[in-house]
């Protein structure tokens, strides 16, 4: 609207740039329906295409693993593969790990098996119980010490044989670090019997953190040599890290620029990738809050001086609880006010804000990665001394009333 000759905006309003939105705002490539067209292709992306490429035109049989820090993209890359195995009319399972029993976990893979429930599958799902296949895959998924590696790893193999291609895809494996050692070899056993097997046109992969990878390898090494490749994912360069802002500002631009990465200049870009440490999630965090305080105090353009003004330390505790990110507040606000700041450990943190314990342990380290707290040698989580700082103050004016 006009007033006096001056052009007004609206609280939050990125008009100012010529943007209709803050596009750095989705982090996750899950909530993006066309992904591709800002997705950053590095040579893992090339490589990938080739073994897909593979697998689909000489019915190939692959197994690899995509390993690096979280927020690398290695969702995006398994979620790739699957899309290419279904367009293909092959039957992609992707199971992000959720748990550390095997016993859910296997059943996760066999349930992504089943068909939607109609009349006629529930008559061959009868059929299956009395042939024998359900019965034998309950019972041995019933108990630990039922837990037949090799019988599953057969009956998995003679499922997915019925499909011209189909993947197997594991995300987040991280997340069944806590099983016992038993249980892990039970598990890997169970995959290295299928890897033996597998159908043509298959691709098994699963992805995830460096230290996991590593200790998995220890315990199980004879999977590991299995495998046909292995991804560790690098960092972003600086100039991948310029294609990503102009990709994805370029999605929400109401007005043409000359400047493909405006409102940013290239020392702000490089600042922010240098604070992000080339991981794609945490540049995006970045940008994304840089861009949204920027909007509302009009800087125009944003340089590496607005950036440092912007992430300088927080002035107060009110400002550093601004500056989590929503979907972690609940976490660090729980630290703050019913722990006095820390050192608590994950599951007590997970018992006060009522979530899944592996769950707060990812975001936790999530806010360690990204500054916001503070980790110990005995694995308990605080925040860091100048939020300590303000807490202490806080208590002296308390006690001074």
């Amino acid at each position: 609207m006009e007033a006096g000759g001056l052009k007004l905006y609206p609280y939050q309003s990125y008009e100012v740039y010529g943007l209709s939105r803050n596009p750095f705002e989705q982090l996750a490539s899950e909530g993006i329906s066309d992904v591709e067209s800002i997705h950053v292709y590095q040579e893992i992306d090339m490589r990938l295409q080739m073994i897909i490429s593979e697998v689909i035109g000489n019915k190939s049989s692959i197994a690899m693993s995509i390993v690096g820090p979280l927020g690398m993209g290695k969702t995006q890359r398994l979620k790739t593969i699957a899309k290419t195995i279904e367009e293909n009319h092959g039957k992609a399972i992707y199971v992000k790990v959720d748990t550390n029993d095997i016993l859910k976990l296997t059943r996760d893979i066999f349930y992504a098996l089943k068909p939607p429930k109609s009349r006629t599958n529930i008559f061959l799902e009868n059929l299956s119980r009395k042939l024998g296949f359900i019965d034998r895959l309950e019972k041995m998924l019933s108990d630990r010490d039922e837990y037949k590696s090799r019988d599953i790893a057969e009956l998995l193999t003679e499922q997915m044989g019925k499909y011209p291609y189909c993947a197997l895809l594991l995300d987040e494996l991280e997340n069944m670090g806590s099983a016992s050692e038993r249980e892990k070899i039970q598990f890997f056993e169970m995959l290295r019997h299928f890897i033996s097997n597998m159908p043509k046109g298959c691709i098994v992969a699963f992805a995830c953190v460096p230290e996991a990878y590593e200790e998995y390898s220890k315990i199980f090494p004879a999977f590991f040599m299995r495998l046909h490749y292995e991804f560790k994912l690098r960092p972003m360069s600086i100039d991948e890290t310029y294609e990503l802002v102009k990709k994805r500002l370029n999605k929400v631009r109401i007005r043409d620029t000359d400047d493909p990465i405006y409102p940013f200049t290239e020392e702000a870009i490089k600042l922010i990738h240098q604070l992000g440490k080339g991981n794609p999630r945490q540049i995006l965090r970045l940008l994304h809050y840089v861009l949204s305080e920027a909007s509302k105090h009009k800087f125009d353009p944003i340089d590496d001086y607005v950036v440092t003004t912007i992430l300088e330390e927080p002035k107060s505790l009110e400002e550093y609880l601004t500056r989590i990110p929503k979907e972690y507040k609940d976490l660090v606000e729980a630290i703050v006010y019913e722990f006095n700041g820390g050192p608590v450990s994950y599951i007590q943190i997970a018992k006060a804000v009522k979530r899944p314990g592996i769950q707060v342990y990812d975001q936790l380290n999530e806010l360690i990665r990204l500054g916001f707290l503070v980790g110990d040698p005995k694995g308990n989580y605080k925040v860091p001394e100048y939020v300590r700082k303000f807490l202490e103050e806080g208590q002296a004016e308390n006690e001074e009333e």
